[in-house]
């Protein structure tokens, strides 16, 4: 008999949690209506766990959205190191994003809900300042125009990650091609 402690503890709330987290993003994507009975079923624990991490669906829900945000961070975190040049660095971001394509239609779901939450507006915003900061960059390096304003660029990129999404789930194409597809939207626009 193995006696519970403290290590093992923490790695079993961490392995509950990160299993009603992705139940909750799976089940909410789809049905805003699904319950925490729901979601403790689907991820394979107690609802006692489940209260236990998280009281109410919103607690559940926000902590869902951050780890969706994280998830965004830790996908691009290599791109500084990776990138040949500030515009590659777009490339290499739409491909680390798009494979996240469960914690995007779960944010993307969202809607109003994440802009009455201060932290998840902090943690967006941020992420929107850092793209702002690539897109100077490239401007700097001479491979975007100036002429064009930064939050339009910052926005085509929001765009085009929307419609990769909305692609996947229709033409069921490779993140790859998708990732290929934005990138080359980004850079010469749709003409031939």
């Amino acid at each position: 008999m193995t006696i519970p402690t403290t290590r093992n503890l923490d790695a079993r709330i961490r392995k509950s949690q990160a299993a009603i987290l992705k139940a909750g993003i799976e089940l909410l994507s789809k049905n805003s209506d699904a319950t925490l009975t729901d979601i403790a079923e689907h991820a394979g624990v107690g609802r006692t766990t489940l209260y236990r991490l998280y009281e109410t669906k919103e607690q559940l829900i926000k902590a869902a959205a951050i780890h969706c945000l994280e998830a965004f961070d830790t996908a691009t975190e290599h791109l500084e190191n990776d990138a040949k040049s500030d515009l590659h660095a777009f490339h290499l971001m739409f491909k680390a994003i798009l494979p996240l394509s469960a914690e995007l239609e779960f944010l993307m779901g969202l809607g109003d809900l994440a802009e009455d939450d201060p932290e998840l507006v902090a943690i967006y915003q941020q992420q929107q300042n850092e793209i702002a900061e690539l897109v100077e960059y490239a401007k700097d390096e001479g491979s975007l125009s100036t002429e064009i304003p930064t939050l339009w660029m910052v926005n085509l990129v929001e765009g085009l990650l929307y419609s990769a999404w909305l692609t996947l789930s229709e033409e069921k194409m490779s993140h790859e091609k998708l990732a290929d597809l934005a990138f080359h939207t980004f850079c010469h626009g749709v003409t031939r």
